[in-house]
């Protein structure tokens, strides 16, 4: 498992950051048509990084995660290239959750240990959480380095958990994903010089999501829900937040605005400020979410 989980880390941080390296000399002339402020787009270099690392393992991923992940990636670079409409792009992500769904159709939540009867019901349940996550982290991703600099920590348990319990393709997969950010950060943090964009934000939501189920396990189908909950919930509260916030003022649901926890955060504390201050509460909720997972909750 050592070898293989080494593979996934050198590999993935190199092709990240090459291609991050590469983008910034060439002057990031792929630019990111919703967001016209001079900075690249840098997601494929995460996304490139995390399949290379993952190339050996891919066989054993699955057909349908691998489809529903290939839909978010395509969905992505559409909606940078083209500027998708909320609905279309909506619509995209519904796409592959469903597939992620059929791919973890046997996943049931579990709390403190026991299974909660939804019967074919997991199904549903599996299909709005990855939809949710999806949405959550590439609506987080407002400020410089914050998307990145929040993920850290729930990768980090989640690649306990994988090691511990003796998951090498899922071990791998989040080595990979962990490896591609520390190749891609530097570059995007404050002031970035590029992008996530949607491509890179919703994979990893994607990602997030799907590990959360598949990692966090509780016996042969069962997957511990507060865990999972703690790992996405600094980004998971800001979307509710902002879903709140906008049915309150009868705003579009899927309107765009500055009205985000971070956005009134970086207004207190400045951009730096407010990315330390939510990465520390990833940190801190990460680490109940291993305790938590530990004690069987």
């Amino acid at each position: 498992m050592t070898d293989r989980l080494l593979w996934a880390g050198v590999s993935a941080v190199l092709v990240s950051a090459g291609l991050t390296f590469g983008l910034v000399r060439l002057g990031a002339h792929w630019r990111l048509r919703a967001r016209r402020d001079g900075r690249g787009l840098g997601g494929p270099a995460v996304v490139l990084g995390v399949l290379v690392g993952i190339t050996p393992a891919l066989p054993e991923v699955g057909t349908w995660l691998a489809l529903g992940g290939a839909s978010i990636i395509l969905v992505g670079l559409l909606d940078d290239l083209l500027d998708l409409s909320p609905w279309q792009k909506l619509l995209g992500q519904a796409v592959g959750a469903s597939l992620a769904a059929v791919g973890l159709a046997q996943a049931a939540p579990v709390l403190f240990g026991v299974n909660v009867p939804l019967g074919t019901g997991r199904i549903v349940v599996t299909f709005l959480w990855v939809l949710a996550l999806t949405n959550a982290v590439n609506l987080i991703d407002g400020l410089d380095g914050l998307a990145v600099g929040v993920l850290l920590a729930p990768l980090a348990c989640l690649l306990a958990v994988s090691v511990r319990h003796g998951m090498p393709v899922e071990g791998m997969a989040v080595v990979a994903t962990l490896a591609a950010l520390v190749g891609f950060g530097p570059a995007n943090v404050g002031p970035a010089r590029l992008l996530l964009g949607d491509t890179g934000a919703e994979f990893l939501g994607y990602l997030l999501a799907v590990f959360s189920l598949a990692v966090l396990r509780r016996g042969e189908t069962g997957w511990a829900v507060f865990p999972a909950v703690l790992l996405a919930v600094v980004p998971l509260g800001d979307t509710l937040f902002a879903v709140a916030r906008r049915v309150v003022a009868k705003k579009p649901v899927f309107g765009r605005d500055e009205g985000h926890i971070h956005h009134r955060l970086a207004a207190r504390l400045g951009t730096r400020g407010a990315v330390a201050a939510l990465t520390g509460m990833s940190l801190v909720a990460s680490g109940l979410a291993f305790l938590l997972w530990s004690a069987g909750a």
